[in-house]
């Protein structure tokens, strides 16, 4: 019943349009292709993504970060060469670093490196396809691909390094990248620029829409559950603090699906997005919720602002807002991707 009723919807619904043909995964399924981006680049971002996300204190480190890096900085290696070892023919090497306001620098960093990785014995130039300076290269400079070098001409050492300094440059406690002004702070410590933060942060949010690894493992039995309950409910109003049945709200839909299922959660949006076991987007199952920050458009805070459920084949149930019912829409809808916070999975 329960995949007759998604089939149908589905059926009536437009399936947004990716940027190229991805496949999706967890860390070790990571995606082997992405368009437009080398697929020997995205593998070194999507390792040294899964290394740094492993010592739990990177929590939210993902590929797609080092990708919007790598875009803004080098775009994405573009006409340039890499081998199966990860190294990058010729050098990506940047405009000297002289102070005259190329590529917007107006302060000069004098060599440090003598010339070893951007030869130039006078000046330092960013060096690599995430554009390193040597100066910083002794600090986060990394063996990424565990061949006894760190090379920031190699895209392993690159992207690894890239990611150490993301997530360590604002203490030894790490970074959070599921919360948008710690990720905003580390890219703004990367390269001291609004313009580059806002930049980059386009970039990401477009790579998380090409890609948001929406995963595919069954559910368990009260996920599903909760699902089923919840797409019962398609078609009713909205209804704010409505917790049924006639009408519902985005937390009251999820909790009594939940509820359904056999388990309590808050009731409230803030509460519910600490209770359970955080998940990553790789890894959604069916009856996850999925949390967003809508304080932007008038929402009341704090953030997260608004909640849905996951159902399976890279769609949600969503009770949106005053004047809408209860629907069925992609996880890649072009109004909350880009306002995604965390994914959490009640009962676990």
């Amino acid at each position: 019943m329960l995949k007759l009723l998604i089939a149908a919807v589905a059926a009536l619904i437009a399936l947004p349009v990716l940027l190229g043909a991805i496949a999706t995964g967890s860390p070790s399924q990571a995606p082997a292709h992405v368009d437009g981006i080398p697929d020997r680049l995205l593998q070194a971002y999507t390792s040294a993504a899964a290394e740094l996300a492993a010592t739990g204190k990177c929590d939210g480190m993902r590929w797609q970060i080092l990708a919007g890096i790598g875009q803004i900085e080098s775009d994405l290696a573009a006409g340039h060469d890499i081998d199966a070892n990860g190294d990058i023919t010729p050098p990506i090497i940047g405009p000297r670093l002289d102070g005259s306001g190329t590529g917007g620098n107006t302060t000069p960093h004098y060599d440090t490196d003598h010339g070893r990785w951007d030869r130039d014995t006078t000046y330092d130039r960013a060096v690599g396809p995430n554009q390193h300076l040597p100066s910083g290269w002794d600090d986060y400079g990394a063996d990424g691909n565990n061949d006894g070098v760190a090379d920031p001409h190699n895209a392993d050492d690159s992207a690894l390094a890239s990611g150490r300094e993301l997530c360590f440059s604002g203490g030894d406690s790490g970074t959070n990248f599921t919360d948008r002004e710690e990720l905003s702070s580390a890219l703004f410590r990367y390269n001291h620029s609004d313009r580059y933060v806002a930049d980059v942060l386009v970039a990401i949010d477009r790579f998380d829409q090409a890609a948001p690894d929406l995963g595919g493992d069954p559910a368990s039995d009260q996920g599903q559950a909760a699902v089923a309950w919840a797409l019962d409910q398609v078609g009713k109003p909205y209804v704010w603090g409505g917790v049924g049945p006639g009408g519902f709200d985005c937390s009251g839909l999820v909790m009594r699906a939940w509820q359904a299922a056999g388990v309590d959660i808050p009731r409230v949006t803030t509460d519910q997005y600490g209770a359970g076991t955080r998940v990553d987007r790789s890894e959604l199952k069916p009856g996850d919720l999925l949390f967003y920050d809508t304080t932007d458009v008038g929402s009341p805070g704090p953030a997260p602002s608004h909640v849905t459920m996951y159902i399976g084949d890279g769609e949600m149930v969503n009770a949106p807002s005053t004047g809408q019912s209860v629907r069925i829409q992609p996880v890649r809808d072009d109004f909350y991707g880009p306002r995604f916070m965390g994914a959490v999975r009640p009962g676990k």
